[in-house]
């Protein structure tokens, strides 16, 4: 799995980073959990602060595109990400998606 920055934004209000990569990949997309963990290992940060809102793939294409929010604190991001999206990054059934 191969990930490219495309995008960064430093949002001082929220105190965040909001991230836009592409990741290259063979087979089926990879899921959030590894694709936060890759993320992490590059942006030097928990996998705890980091959050995926969106991977985009298209039909039979081998690369998505990812918006993440990469938070200073976990308490920030608590406080901020909805519900939904904190329960499908770490794997929380019954989460509506």
């Amino acid at each position: 799995m191969e990930l490219e920055l495309v995008r960064r934004r430093e949002n001082q209000l929220l105190k965040r980073e909001e991230l836009v990569f592409k990741v290259r990949f063979k087979g089926g997309t990879p899921s959030r959990k590894e694709i936060r963990e890759l993320i992490a290992r590059q942006l030097g940060k928990s996998p705890a602060n980091i959050f995926i809102r969106k991977i985009s793939t298209e039909y039979g294409k081998e690369e998505a595109l990812i918006l993440a929010m990469a938070y200073h604190s976990r308490a920030m991001a608590l406080m901020i990400e909805p519900k939904h999206i904190i329960g499908r990054n770490e794997g929380v059934e019954g989460v509506a998606s």
